[in-house]
């Protein structure tokens, strides 16, 4: 009871989730959440290369988490939240209700982050669990050092979700294949062009989500090229979101859904 009363008022973004969780997507969304663990087991058999902070800040950095994991992981539950709605014509009955374009962006958009962020932290947790026992013998101060690098990842990646999320959200409405667009764009853009020319850096949303993972963790040993800073990050992050909700907003006012 309590559970459907603070859903109520927002029942768009129950529908998604319920959308969700019912299907294929979410059990998809858990599996590519928990792969970098496969990583963390296999450092546990080899750990004398890199401390366990340092192996997860490569691990956050490099492949596979920011590149390519947190982009796919998200883009597959944004494209399905008003894609799927398109391309079972099931958007000209969302739109006949009595409530306007945007709330109906902002409530798939939510419903996006209410499914992903628990999904992508509770991943990364374990991860840093399993990296941690390369620690086990060591004492609590010596140990500490791995939890800004945690504390940091949390936050670049809900920064991120939120950013690809709304980003996809958008492009779902003007792309009919979003999701093979998304995959596309999320290895070669991000994880291949992103990585080696620094134009393309400036430009990418990979390079946003590292900017604040380094700038949240303070360590002067662990950065990116041309970093940006955590508040102009943030600006932009929350600038190209609004962007794309209005974008997104606009284009179910402007489509025909006949």
């Amino acid at each position: 009871m309590a559970g459907s009363f603070l859903w109520r008022p927002f029942p768009i973004t129950a529908l998604t989730v319920r959308q969700f969780v019912g299907g294929k997507t979410v059990r998809v969304v858990v599996a590519l959440s928990f792969i970098p663990c496969l990583f963390a087991g296999i450092y546990l058999f080899n750990s004398d290369f890199a401390t366990p902070a340092n192996f997860l800040s490569d691990l956050f950095l490099e492949f596979p988490i920011a590149p390519t994991l947190l982009p796919i992981t998200v883009l597959i539950l944004a494209t399905a939240a008003l894609g799927h709605e398109v391309e079972d014509r099931t958007l000209p009955y969302l739109t006949l209700k009595p409530v306007s374009r945007l709330r109906i962006v902002v409530e798939k958009l939510t419903g996006v982050l209410v499914v992903a962020i628990p999904a992508i932290v509770a991943g990364l947790l374990a991860t840093s669990l399993i990296v941690a026992q390369a620690d086990a013998g060591a004492t609590l101060i010596e140990a500490k050092p791995l939890l800004p690098v945690v504390k940091a990842m949390v936050i670049a990646a809900v920064a991120g979700t939120f950013l690809i999320a709304s980003i996809f959200l958008a492009v779902s409405l003007v792309i009919p294949r979003a999701l093979l667009a998304g995959i596309v764009y999320a290895f070669a853009w991000e994880s291949l062009l992103g990585r080696f020319l620094p134009g393309i850096r400036i430009v990418s949303m990979r390079h946003y989500i590292q900017s604040v993972y380094v700038s949240v963790l303070g360590d002067p040993l662990v950065t990116i090229p041309d970093a940006t800073s955590l508040r102009s990050s943030l600006i932009t992050i929350f600038i190209v979101s609004v962007v794309a909700v209005a974008l997104a907003t606009w284009r179910l006012r402007t489509m025909n859904l006949e």
